[in-house]
């Protein structure tokens, strides 16, 4: 099991990554190089990220389910991305409904931008990508999301939410280098390596839908959920499932 040790607050806390091989700029480019050791700084507020990932809540509109609707984030409700249009991941308990997403600036409280989107083909993990016409988020700014699932199309007051933070990062030239020539599977270790939640997420969820029968990427995605840090083992088992189209 490949590490990687993430630094937040003082404390080191040691992040055994899915069992992906990691690379320096010097063996990048040799995927039989040895499995290395980094370390990767994670920072989040000194306060943590207030929120809740997921919300298990009694609604009249809401039939009980088995799963929470959850946001797939790091248990400290807080993610790094590279993206200006990042994807979001949600794990939805129900066959249909509505999910609608409002995204705030988290030092003003503004909101930059709001859609709503259906979802006809859960029960499953969904993916929302911001699209382009989207305001691009800013590198070096934190913003808070929401998501609100309407159980009830015709009931605004029967929904369950999540919230969290994501934070952009720009990327230094070594790391735009090493990408550009990567494999997915490098592309998974790279992101990883250097910390970035969504961007990992993203590139081993597409990977797995575009290879549902490699067992490493089975392996690798059950090792991501069940780590001490993100603690989301409930949903390893549970489909990525194709969805969904944001209404501008």
């Amino acid at each position: 099991m490949t590490s990687i040790k993430f630094i937040s607050g003082g404390m080191i806390i040691v992040f055994a990554v899915f069992g992906c091989s990691f690379f320096t700029p010097a063996t990048f480019a040799n995927s039989a190089a040895s499995r290395l050791l980094l370390a990767a700084k994670f920072e989040p507020p000194n306060d943590g990220a207030p929120g809740g990932r997921s919300d298990s809540g009694s609604r009249p509109g809401c039939p009980q389910s088995t799963q929470p609707f959850t946001a797939l984030v790091p248990a400290t409700n807080l993610g790094k991305t590279i993206a200006e249009h990042p994807t979001f991941w949600l794990y939805i308990p129900y066959q249909s409904g509505a999910v609608e997403l409002v995204l705030k600036d988290e030092n003003t409280k503004n909101t930059v931008y709001k859609t709503r989107f259906q979802v006809t083909k859960g029960q499953g993990i969904v993916s929302l990508r911001l699209p382009e016409t989207a305001p691009p988020l800013e590198s070096g700014k934190k913003y808070r999301w929401q998501f609100y699932f309407f159980c009830n199309p015709a009931s605004e007051s029967d929904y369950l939410v999540v919230d969290g933070v994501v934070m952009r990062e720009s990327v230094n030239s070594t790391l735009k280098s090493q990408l550009e020539r990567a494999t997915p599977q490098q592309r998974i270790d790279l992101y990883a390596a250097n910390g970035y939640w969504y961007d990992t997420l993203t590139e081993l969820a597409q990977q797995r839908l575009a290879n549902p029968q490699d067992v490493k990427l089975v392996t690798q995605w059950a090792d991501l959920l069940r780590h001490p840090f993100v603690r989301l083992e409930n949903l390893v088992d549970e489909p990525v499932v194709p969805c969904c189209t944001a209404r501008d």
